[in-house]
């Protein structure tokens, strides 16, 4: 950009004071070119461009030795003859015709050329590989993610990304795999945007959220030759409501669990305490992915709920078995396996996948859970009994499980289904 200003010239020329037929008019001295161009060079002191990525600052930069120009040069100029001799032949496969919205990006012999088109281009077969760019708006959705707000509620939100290409060759030279990278950023921004703000912030402020979420993605997009012209969030599905106790809660759990650690300064006990640390200052906790489960190493402590236990695990299974019918086994479709620690603890079974359903103590006799549940005897009331969510009790840390995230907190309609009887 300073190189084009410095050398440019600007001219202006006078209006001329005589008559337009007058034959001196052109030899009037009011009409005299003006030079307005600068002695000084305004080069800027601001950069308004990322850092080439390596791939394009090499194409600007080395120099091959001599022989490997003297072989390149010999390629090219046989393919050239090449395709002189049999042109009609080659013609086919030399033109390409590149659309209005299209550039063509080639390597010869390895090596970056400029982007080509649009209209019909020349490419060298068997020396060229060129690769087609779209350079129209795009648009992918993220997938609703669930996250936990700085005022503890449980939400599912999503978003849809409209993008373009801006530089072609930076879209094939800066990075492997455009669309997939692209698609995780805007995951990843999303959550760490959206978990910093309150469930009320987020209704109130959501053209203010798709705003901050473009800019954020175009600051990495733009190394890529990628711009972010426009962002919408979805609507916002509340899966827990907030509460003013909830961050508190989440940091007495999570203090539990890290003062179990013996010593501290182990990984797991500052990954607790990294977690104790964000919602003790009303910071967000992005919800685990469906398949990671708590670390290992952290050894658990059943939390005491704000009930006493009434009635046994075996006892919860037998209040099951009346509601059990074939809608309900429609409905959720899986079977689950209890690993109940505690007082009168145990694994337990519950089959809502085959038949009109069934419950039982141990393991199921012939088919594969599809989720195996771990939780203390009080935390296995107070989800049966309406008094804790499963989503909760897994986001805390009382609840964990193998299998697919989805299918456990289908728990919620069995609980439903209890809680219709008992009314």
């Amino acid at each position: 950009m300073s190189s084009l200003w410095g050398s440019s010239k600007v001219r202006y020329s006078a209006l001329p004071t005589s008559d337009t037929g007058s034959d001196d008019m052109y030899q009037h001295k009011d009409y005299e070119s003006l030079d307005f161009s600068s002695a000084f060079s305004y080069k800027s002191a601001f950069t308004y461009s990322k850092v080439l990525p390596p791939y394009v600052q090499e194409k600007r930069t080395y120099s091959p030795p001599l022989a490997t120009r003297v072989c390149s040069k010999l390629v090219i100029i046989l393919s050239y003859l090449f395709v002189l001799l049999t042109f009609p032949i080659t013609g086919w496969i030399a033109i390409k015709s590149i659309e209005q919205f299209e550039r063509l990006v080639v390597f010869r012999l390895g090596r970056l050329q400029e982007p080509k088109g649009p209209g019909m281009v020349f490419v060298l077969p068997f020396v060229d590989k060129w690769r087609r760019v779209d350079m129209r708006t795009r648009a992918f959705n993220v997938p609703p993610q669930q996250i936990l707000t700085s005022d503890g509620a449980a939400i599912s939100i999503g978003a849809t990304v409209y993008h373009r290409i801006t530089d072609v060759t930076l879209s094939i030279a800066s990075i492997q795999d455009l669309n997939h990278s692209i698609r995780v950023l805007g995951q990843t921004v999303l959550l760490s945007l959206i978990s910093q703000h309150s469930l009320t912030s987020l209704n109130t402020y959501k053209q203010n959220l798709n705003e901050q979420i473009q800019k954020e993605l175009n600051k990495a997009t733009q190394s890529w030759g990628v711009e972010v012209s426009r962002v919408e969030l979805s609507e916002v599905t509340v899966i827990q409501e907030s509460t003013p106790m909830s961050a508190e809660k989440v940091g007495g759990i999570l203090g539990q669990l890290a003062g179990q650690m013996t010593g501290g300064g182990t990984p797991q006990a500052n990954w607790i305490q990294s977690l104790i640390g964000a919602s003790s200052g009303m910071q967000p906790v992005l919800l685990p992915p469906s398949n990671t489960p708590i670390p290992a190493a952290v050894p658990r402590r059943d939390t005491p709920t704000t009930t006493t236990l009434a009635v046994t695990p075996d006892e919860l299974m037998a209040m099951i078995t009346p509601i059990l019918n074939v809608e309900l086994v429609q409905n959720v479709d899986a079977i689950y396996v209890f690993h109940i620690t505690g007082e009168n603890g145990g694994t337990y079974y519950l089959d809502l996948k085959t038949g009109s359903g069934t419950v039982g103590r141990g393991n199921h006799p012939t088919c594969k859970p599809d989720v195996e549940l771990t939780m203390s005897s009080d935390d296995m009331q107070a989800i049966f009994y309406g008094q804790l969510r499963p989503f909760v009790a897994y986001m805390s840390g009382q609840l964990l499980l193998e299998g697919d995230r989805d299918v456990a907190m289908r728990l919620d309609r069995v609980v439903a289904r209890l809680q219709e009887a008992k009314c």
